[in-house]
Formats: structure tokens, C-alpha cells, sequence
């Protein structure tokens, strides 16, 4: 009971009402929500952690130097990897020939609907691709 004999139910101070937020869906009350700079869940991934995928990036377009004649240059280790994969190619190694086509293949680079200027394919290289493709399909078979 308050002063002069009345209940205190149904009064409020001024402090009590310029400090009552509302209280409902979104909004919970100032006493349980979560002080800032604390997370919700603090058991859960540990900030600057990576994923397989950013660490696999990461690790493919880290830089690299290779040698080219007498020069070297520093280049990401995927294009290191398709550098060494063309050169392979070029000195006669069919497996390797077989996936620089595969590569070509996959970013669209042996398709029809190029421009004739951009079509990097003569006549001459579509027969010799296509004599490769078809000793590769007889030698799978075997």
C-alpha cells in the first residue's frame, strides 16, 4: 500500500512510463534481450573461421611464379595448373591432350555458336580433334 492508505496497482511513476518499451512479437523485454556485442549463440562458428569452399578458393588462387624460357611470372595455381596441363598436351601426352579438350569443352570454348572471328578452330584442327577424340573412345574400351 502506498501512502495515504491507497494501492499502488495501476500507478506509475514518470520514470516507470519514460521507460516502459512495448513488449511483443520482435520486440521481447529490455531485460532479456541480448546486450550488445554478445551473440545468440555463442557456441556456434567461431568468427574468421572458413568454409571448405572459401579455403578451396583460397588455395587455387593463391599466386605462384612459373617459368616460361628464361622469364618467370607469378600466376594463381589454377592457371599454373592448366599451363602445365596445355604443356603436357603439346609434348604428345594424349591424357593430358584429352583434358585440356574436356576443359576447352566446359567453358564453352568448342561450340558452334561463337563468331567466326573468335572460332579458333580451322577445318585442319576440328579433323585432328576429332581423329583424337576417336582413338581416346577405342582406347576406353579396351
Amino acid at each position: 500500500m502506498g501512502p495515504k492508505g491507497q494501492s499502488d496497482r495501476g500507478e506509475k511513476s514518470a520514470s516507470d512510463h519514460a521507460a516502459h518499451h512495448p513488449v511483443g512479437y520482435g520486440q521481447p523485454p529490455l531485460a532479456s534481450r541480448f546486450k550488445p556485442g554478445t551473440s545468440g549463440n555463442a557456441k556456434g562458428r567461431p568468427k574468421g573461421s572458413k568454409n571448405f569452399k572459401t579455403l578451396i578458393k583460397q588455395a587455387m588462387t593463391a599466386s605462384i611464379s612459373i617459368q616460361e624460357g628464361q622469364t618467370s611470372r607469378r600466376v594463381s595455381k589454377i592457371e599454373g595448373v592448366v599451363l602445365r596441363q596445355l604443356q603436357s598436351a603439346l609434348k604428345g601426352n594424349e591424357r593430358s591432350a584429352m583434358a585440356a579438350i574436356k576443359m576447352a569443352m566446359l567453358v564453352g570454348l568448342l561450340e558452334d555458336n561463337t563468331p567466326a572471328e573468335a572460332s579458333a578452330l580451322g577445318a585442319a584442327d576440328e579433323q585432328i580433334l576429332e581423329q583424337l577424340l576417336t582413338r581416346h573412345r577405342r582406347a576406353r574400351r579396351r
